[in-house]
């Protein structure tokens, strides 16, 4: 299966990378910017994914932490990549979206609560429409019209090879909000119906039975990737913004939530029927 990727992951997994080769010489960031003549910032900004990387200065890191010639070539080789444009950069999106739409371009495997609407993977453009005009109704006209047609775009991710494994639990209030009115919220609920026949896709409903849930402090997603060094991100977006956290406690515990939520909500074969109902 082909590797998916994106700039954005590449420039976290080498920022990664270079934090820990420091680290193993045993040098503070304050060290390694003396030493190629650079400011502590800059490799703060690096290790972090915080800017895209010069690639003379990844040379000079790779000198400077006594890294042999395929292991320079390589940090090299995903200097370049973190600079190409990704295909979501031809849209003019808010920085959040691009960021967790070029995150989301490279997840192996993504796991999604959704309580009040489907997920943005499995919307017809019609509902996504009302989604994002609705939600989003302070953007330009354009801007909302790009960003509707970056959310249909993205969901290529579904098919073909590599297509990412993804598993969504969305809650029953999703098939009872009348987004868009009955026509539109008819031909969603097939769309999902349609997306389930795929091999690498889950969806389950968390039915108004259940009650009192670990998830009722909202919507979530977790990404992860194939990269050896780059580790599981959450993604969670509320009224004050859009939340991106990799630590691990913090996604550890998300998987726990996700976990028991999947225990918690109907089987697949069930919430294909509870969906084929509400049509």
């Amino acid at each position: 299966m082909p590797q998916r990727s994106s700039p954005t992951v590449r420039r976290r997994e080498l920022g990664a990378l270079l934090r820990g080769y420091r680290e193993a010489r045993r040098l503070t960031a304050l060290q390694a910017a003396e030493a190629i003549e650079v400011s502590p910032s800059m490799i703060s900004r690096l290790e972090n994914a915080q800017r895209q990387p010069v690639i003379i200065y990844v040379r000079e890191l790779c000198r400077l932490y006594e890294l042999d010639e395929p292991t320079t070539e390589r940090l090299v080789r995903m200097a370049r990549e973190s600079r190409e444009e990704g295909w979501w950069q031809r849209y003019d999106l808010e920085s959040p979206t691009a960021t967790y739409l070029s995150l989301e371009a490279a997840a192996t495997q993504i796991r999604a609560f959704e309580n009040y609407a489907f997920p943005g993977l499995l919307q017809t453009r019609e509902y996504a429409e009302v989604v994002v005009q609705t939600l989003r109704g302070y953007l330009p006209d354009e801007q909302i019209t790009q960003t509707i047609d970056s959310r249909v775009a993205r969901q290529k991710i579904l098919a073909g090879d590599g297509a990412v494994q993804f598993h969504a639990i969305v809650g029953e209030t999703a098939l009872n909000q009348q987004v868009g009115g009955a026509e539109v919220m008819a031909a969603q609920i097939r769309n999902v119906l349609v997306a389930c026949e795929r091999p690498n896709v889950t969806v389950q409903i968390l039915e108004f039975s259940v009650g009192a849930h670990p998830a009722m402090d909202g919507p979530f997603t977790v990404m992860s990737f194939a990269e050896e060094h780059m580790g599981p991100v959450v993604y969670a977006e509320g009224p004050l913004g859009q939340i991106f956290q990799d630590s691990a406690a913090e996604v550890d515990r998300r998987l726990e939530v996700f976990t028991a939520l999947s225990e918690l909500a109907a089987s697949p074969d069930v919430s294909q029927s509870l969906l084929r109902a509400r049509l």
